[in-house]
Order: structure tokens, then C-alpha cells, then sequence
């Protein structure tokens, strides 16, 4: 067993690791061949060749020395450019920070480290992170492995096009708006975003701290090819930090019984494509034939939630467009947020300390609901990927792309834990997802429901390992 030992997953990988039928070494050769195939995406962007081999010779040593070792022992990962690493760059696809080299490895990057996880390079991302399009003057543009003229979704781009054509079995990602559900979207892969404080993060080589709305919905987690692997780095990935001051420790709650699940098709009432109400309709059959009760049903305030969080954020934006965007930013992104600032106008003071305090109100509405539909079904975007660079065609193309995300942004500014899932529905030869939302704190009830439809749809991406 030597050859193509890039298309196993991450469990599969650990298993024929422990078990000797491969070697660390084997698998991470496998992986940075695969890379070479499939460089033509440019998903990843900084490149650990060396570093990776003799990482995974040791690794081989400890196994040979121990029985003993991480649960993630000689699996070759990925980690986002916009990522603290010891010794690397952080960029954020930025000129100027091409050379912001780190100190230290981020707290989630340790433990996935820690657990015998193996980096081979850093994944595309949009300059600050802020486009759904990956896209920078550093790197270029990442492909869709699926359809060249579609997006591979923002900002974790290329850490999902890297992983759904084979190259590493996990990626790191962070999410503000959807940027690691997004991604997985466009790109026919499983990706989740955790609840606030369940996934350390810390930069030091951040300039500043980040605004309080971003602090509150900006979270760190794993894609994956299927969910068992998204489970298993999500798990490695939990925990405490010091750095961090939202960050939590390991803790589970009372799960709800899950009986009934609620079905969204068309979230703020401005139409929903074929493709994607034909994806929702199919998830549903399969949770109805697995015994759950599945009702068409309206979360509370969600058209007034979108629209307090994304000028929440415009007005961060706008504060940052006038100490960081004008210093460093480039004409793309200048552009991107030129279109942003049209479609929303930022809010005062007073009407800031508002929307931020109207948080805990729907808090509550959502918790409420939850009780009785403790999983939300709904779509990921109302419409399949987007264009590649639609978010830079126009003010109307941007508000087209931030009306289809209503159901992904939300769960940031409502922080609850969501997952995108694909089906066996195609568009534009892409796998259309569908999206489970759990209740705060409640991951296991995500990767329950996720792998129903697993179970059901399979693992879309596996096309594109052979």
C-alpha cells in the first residue's frame, strides 16, 4: 500500500499509520505529489516540502520508539495564510506583509501539532480575509477544482480547494461571515464553525485587537472531506488558551433530544434557486426517513438579524478602510470595500451600542426555538457558488452575494454552531451543500445530523480523488 495514499481520509490515514502498513514519511510524499498534480489551483501558496518530510521521518521515529501517539499522528494538514506560524509569515495576503514573520505557532495550530498533525504549506486567502472570493495580489487567484469559472468561496479558498482534489486530509479555517462554510460549499467538502470560545485563537502578529463585533463572531475551525475527519479535528482542536480571553474549556451541555428539525427554504423571502431548494427538499426526505419530523418553519427576526449584522460589520470596515485598508490594502480590495460601503451605511455611536446590545434579544428568540427544532436545516447560499470575482463586478453583484449568504452570516452574529454539508444535487457541475445549524454548544447535534446525510449523499469530493 504505497501508492496514491493521498486519497485516504484523515482516520484512514491514522489507521494504516498505527497499524505499520504505511509510513508518516509515505503519505506525506503521497500528499506533495498530489500537490504537484493539482498546483494549476493555486490553493496553496507557501509551500514546507523539506520541513514536512523530515517532520514526518521523525514522526516515524516516535512511532517506531512508542505506541503512544497523537491522534492526528502523521496527518498532513493545512493552515491559512492568515495564520500565526513559528517562523512563517503571516500575510493575510498582503504586500506588505509579506515578511510579518511569527514568533510562536497560534494555540489551535499547537494542538493540531501537538496531537502529531504535519503541515505541508499555508492555504490562499483574500487580503484581510474580507472578500468571499480568494483572490490576492501576492497569490493570485485560487480555481474551483470543480468549475474554473466559479469561486472557490472566501475567505478559506484555498484551504478547500487544496483539500477537496486530495491535497492534505485536513485544513484549518476561520469563519466570519462563512468563511469556512462558504468555502466548503463551493468546493463539495464538510466544514464547521464552532461556537464562540470552543477553538483557541491568537495572532502575534496582530497590529491591534480586533473590533468587538468581529471578537464576537469570528471563530477557528477544521474542513474535511467527510465528517468523521471534520469530527476529529474539531475534537483536537478544542480548548482553553490564556491568549485567548473568549476562549473556553472542554465542556458539553444537556444535548436536546433531536425529534423535529426545521426546514428554512427561502430565508428573507427574495427567492431561492431550483438547485438549492431541490438540495434542501432531498436532505429533508432523507431526515424524514430517519425518523425525524421535519417542518417548514420561520426562525424569529432573521431578515433584521442580516441587516444588523452586516452593517455592524460595514461600520468596522469602515473604521479599518481609514488606519489599515488605505495604508496597506491594494486596489482590490479597495474596490471590494467601496462596493460594501455603498450597500450599507455604517452606524453611529449610538445605533453601534444598539445593534450590539440586540444580540442577547436574539440570542434568546433563537434559544427559544431551538428548544423545539434543536436542528435548523437550511441553505448554505439561496443561490450555487458565485461567479469568481463577482463580489468585484459591481455594488449589485455584492448586495446579490450578501442576500444569498443571509443563513451563513447569521449563525456568526447569533453564534451557533454550523455546518455545510453537499448532496448528491449538482449545478453547474458543482455539489450543492445544504446547512445544519445546531444549538449553541451544540456540535454533537451538527455531527449527528451531518452524518445522516452523509450516510445518505456520500462524499461528493471523492470524484475528484480518482
Amino acid at each position: 500500500m504505497t501508492e496514491n495514499l493521498w486519497q485516504l481520509s484523515a482516520t484512514e490515514t491514522v489507521f494504516h499509520i498505527k497499524k505499520g502498513s504505511v509510513s508518516c514519511e509515505a503519505v506525506m510524499a503521497s500528499h506533495l505529489n498530489r500537490l504537484n498534480q493539482t498546483r494549476a489551483l493555486n490553493a496553496v501558496t507557501t509551500r514546507f516540502d523539506d520541513a514536512a518530510l523530515k517532520a514526518a521521518r521523525n514522526a516515524d521515529k516516535v512511532l517506531a520508539q512508542s505506541k503512544e501517539v497523537g491522534p492526528l499522528h502523521g496527518v498532513p494538514i493545512t493552515i491559512k495564510e492568515n495564520t500565526d506560524q513559528a517562523k512563517r509569515a503571516t500575510s493575510h495576503g498582503v504586500l506588505d506583509f509579506k515578511e510579518r514573520f511569527s514568533e510562536d505557532d497560534s494555540p489551535l495550530v499547537k494542538k493540531l501539532i501537538n496531537a502529531g498533525a504535519i503541515p505541508l504549506g499555508r492555504t490562499n486567502s483574500p487580503e484581510f480575509a474580507w472578500r468571499f472570493h480568494t483572490e490576492n495580489e501576492i497569490f493570485g487567484a485560487t480555481l474551483n477544482p470543480w468549475n474554473s469559472e466559479l469561486s472557490p468561496g472566501g475567505s478559506s479558498g484555498g484551504a478547500a480547494s487544496s483539500l477537496a482534489v486530495g491535497v492534505g486530509c485536513i485544513a484549518q479555517g476561520n469563519d466570519l461571515g462563512g468563511s469556512i462554510r462558504g468555502p466548503s460549499y463551493c468546493c463539495g467538502i464538510t466544514g464547521i464553525k464552532p461556537t464562540l470560545g470552543r477553538v483557541a485563537f491568537y495572532n502575534d502578529t496582530s497590529m491591534t485587537e480586533r473590533p468587538i463585533t468581529i471578537q464576537l463572531a469570528s471563530v477557528q475551525g477544521p474542513l474535511a472531506r467527510n465528517v468523521a475527519d471534520t469530527k476529529l479535528a474539531y475534537e483536537v482542536m478544542l480548548g482553553h488558551s490564556s491568549l485567548d480571553t473568549w476562549s473556553l474549556p472542554n465542556f458539553t451541555i444537556e444535548r436536546p433530544e433531536i425529534k423535529k428539525i426545521a426546514l428554512v427554504k427561502d430565508p428573507i423571502c427574495l427567492g431561492i434557486h431550483p438547485a438549492v431548494s431541490e438540495a434542501l427538499d432531498a436532505a429533508a426526505d432523507v431526515f424524514t426517513k430517519a425518523g425525524y419530523q421535519v417542518e417548514i418553519a420561520t426562525p424569529p427576526s432573521l431578515k433584521e438579524i442580516n441587516e444588523i449584522y452586516m452593517r455592524l460589520l460595514f461600520t468596522e470596515m469602515h473604521l479599518a478602510k481609514d488606519t489599515i485598508i488605505n495604508t496597506f490594502g491594494s486596489g482590490q480590495i479597495k474596490r471590494v470595500l467601496n462596493h460594501y460601503m455603498q450597500i450599507g451605511e455604517p452606524f453611529d455611536l449610538a445605533g453601534y451600542a444598539r445593534a450590539l446590545s440586540r444580540r442577547s434579544h436574539f440570542h434568546r428568540e433563537w434559544d427559544q426555538f431551538q428548544l423545539e427544532y434543536p436542528i435548523i436545516l437550511a441553505p448554505m447560499l439561496t443561490t450555487p457558488p458565485y461567479r469568481a470575482g463577482q463580489d468585484m463586478e459591481s455594488v449589485e453583484a455584492m448586495k446579490e452575494m450578501i442576500d444569498a449568504a443571509c443563513c451563513m452570516a447569521t449563525m456568526n452574529y447569533l453564534d451557533l454552531p454550523a455546518m455545510s454539508v453537499p448532496t448528491n444535487v449538482r449545478e453547474l457541475n458543482v455539489p450543492i451543500g445544504v446547512q445544519v445549524i445546531g444549538p449553541r454548544y451544540g456540535e454533537d447535534c451538527c455531527f449527528e445530523a451531518a452524518q445522516i446525510l452523509e450516510n445518505a449523499f456520500g462524499c461528493p469530493s471523492d470524484e475528484l480523488l480518482n
